[in-house]
């Protein structure tokens, strides 16, 4: 039986990249907002635009989906971009602070690479109860 982890408290600030193709090459690097509550994962992303059809120089994108023990699997929807959602994939590592995987295009044979993120502010939590040996600022 494993650890249980707090995934919850994994709802924050995430600094990623992704990589287009198989080569490594050109990396694409983003800004992701979690919010992960019971295994449920909802946030967005802000990137350098790629389409050539965007008048934007940045690109904002909604992510949907899960985080457990063994995944964290999600879809991107970009904002005002016709184009179907990318399917995301990967591990959590076992300090939690970063994730690995890969994404897809026109699952599964269209496009895809791999991607990182790493957490860079977690949320914080305020206890209902202080102990009684908080000092107080008065």
């Amino acid at each position: 039986m494993g650890i249980e982890r707090n995934f919850d408290a994994l709802s924050g600030y995430w600094s990623g990249q992704y990589w287009l193709g198989e080569d490594d090459g050109v990396g694409v690097r983003f800004s992701a907002w979690l919010t992960i509550e019971h295994g449920r994962l909802t946030g967005s992303t802000l990137e350098p635009s790629l389409f050539e059809i965007c008048e934007n120089k940045e690109n904002e994108a909604t992510l949907r989906g899960h985080i457990s023990p063994d995944e964290v699997v999600f879809l991107k929807t970009y904002k005002g971009v016709d184009h179907e959602p990318g399917y995301y994939e990967g591990e959590l590592s076992e300090c939690g602070r970063h994730i690995l995987g890969r994404w897809y295009f026109g699952w599964p044979d269209e496009v895809s690479g791999r991607f990182e993120m790493t957490l860079k502010n977690a949320s914080k939590t305020v206890p209902d109860v202080f102990p009684a040996s908080a000092k107080s600022f008065e």
